[in-house]
């Protein structure tokens, strides 16, 4: 499946005093995670926001395998899937050293501003499908077909 990578340097704010990473640092990592890559597909979530689409996370599940420290390198490998009309899945496998440290997916939801959930549009779906695994089309969100 292809991949955007961001590498990160784990900073002193997000160590305790024995230097290891906070878990809640991670959180942070993911959602920078998913910004850079719409950011590497020319996508601007403040452009998002200002066309009325709105992306709150709707579920975040983090599985952490192994402590990264203060100062550590970390590569992130952020894929998308297409779950269903308004959702979108970021899976990002935090390594470092060539070991895994921590996977998660984070689901988002296309919302308005009133919340309520909408169609992802279909020039994002397009242009995600380049992070995305063969199977999910651009077309399935766009028909109201449900993947999940």
């Amino acid at each position: 499946m292809p991949a955007h990578h961001h590498r990160i340097r784990v900073r002193y704010g997000e160590s305790d005093q024995m230097g290891v990473a906070h878990h809640a640092a991670y959180i942070t990592w993911f959602e920078e995670c998913r910004i850079e890559l719409m950011r590497s597909l020319g996508v601007s979530y403040r452009a998002l926001e200002e066309r009325g689409v709105l992306m709150p996370v709707v579920e975040l599940c983090v599985r952490y395998r192994r402590s990264l420290r203060f100062d550590d390198i970390i590569d992130c490998a952020t894929s998308v899937r297409l779950a269903g009309p308004s959702r979108v899945v970021f899976s990002t496998v935090i390594s470092c050293d060539q070991a895994v440290c921590a996977e998660a997916e984070v689901t988002v939801v296309a919302a308005g501003a009133d919340g309520r959930p909408q169609r992802v549009p279909s020039d994002l779906v397009a242009m995600l499908s380049a992070y995305a695994p063969p199977a999910c089309q651009p077309a399935r969100a766009d028909t109201g077909a449900r993947s999940d």
